[in-house]
């Protein structure tokens, strides 16, 4: 991620340089690393955000907790292991949200992508993981179940699992959605931001753009430069936050 946001500062602010990644190396990486070749803060201007849906947090059928709090209760009599696809990813502070204000006793264990996380959690090496709800049907069903599922709105495909939110967690993480960020070096023209925002929206409406959302179930499409400015203004201080309580360097 860093690599690609270095070139893209790097490059002449002409609109034919275009940064996609996670809003979190957009966004928390200002305080995961001591030092960076650019500022995060004023080298990159935002033109779109394609929102990841909620994410699906999934428990082994064995442990006998069906919704979010029989998780809480049976987490704090036991040492257990959380799966995270990355250092400072929403299971990471999920877990420490765990731990610091909810008692738990909870290991976190950093994959490299879902992919692995997910094969661990299949062969019973996890207690429970966080992830994408394409990724995550590896296991539901076979004897696995999902407890819960993260942001403000429910899954379109688990319409009965409840979110973090309305089973009571008060954290700022229950509330909290990434994304895959597109923007530009700062200086870019605007009519260039905006053209490329207008461009993605109306993508929004594609056959390859709904199925895409359908695999994910993912509820809602991008808003467009306007909808990314809020998020970059609103969300991401949260995140921050989040992240530096973690306290955790990755250089």
């Amino acid at each position: 991620g860093n690599i690609a946001i270095d070139s893209v500062v790097r490059a002449p602010a002409d609109g034919y340089t275009i940064l996609g990644t996670t809003t979190g190396a957009v966004w928390q990486n200002r305080v995961l690393y001591r030092k960076l070749p650019f500022d995060l803060a004023k080298d990159i201007d935002p033109v779109c955000v394609f929102p990841s849906g909620p994410l699906v947090v999934v428990v082994p059928e064995r442990l006998g907790a069906r919704n979010w709090d029989e998780f809480v209760a049976w987490s704090r009599k036991n040492q257990s292991t959380m799966g995270s696809y990355a250092p400072a990813s929403y299971p990471h502070v999920l877990a420490e949200t765990l731990n610091k204000r909810l008692g738990a006793n909870m290991q976190v264990v950093h994959y490299k992508g879902e992919a692995p996380m997910w094969v661990d959690m299949g062969s019973g090496q996890l207690q429970v993981a966080v992830g994408s709800y394409q990724a995550a049907t590896t296991v539901m069903n076979k004897g696995f179940r999902a407890i819960a599922v993260t942001g403000a709105s429910r899954s379109p495909k688990l319409p009965d699992t409840p979110t973090l939110l309305e089973q009571g967690l008060k954290a700022p993480i229950a509330a909290l959605e990434g994304g895959l960020a597109f923007s530009m070096r700062s200086g870019t023209p605007l009519e260039i931001l905006e053209m490329l925002s207008r461009i993605a929206v109306e993508g929004n409406e594609t056959p390859r753009a709904k199925a895409l959302r359908e695999s994910f179930a993912i509820p809602t499409a991008t808003g467009g430069r306007a909808e990314a400015l809020r998020m970059w203004k609103e969300d991401a201080p949260i995140w921050i936050k989040e992240v530096e309580a973690l306290g955790v360097k990755l250089d």
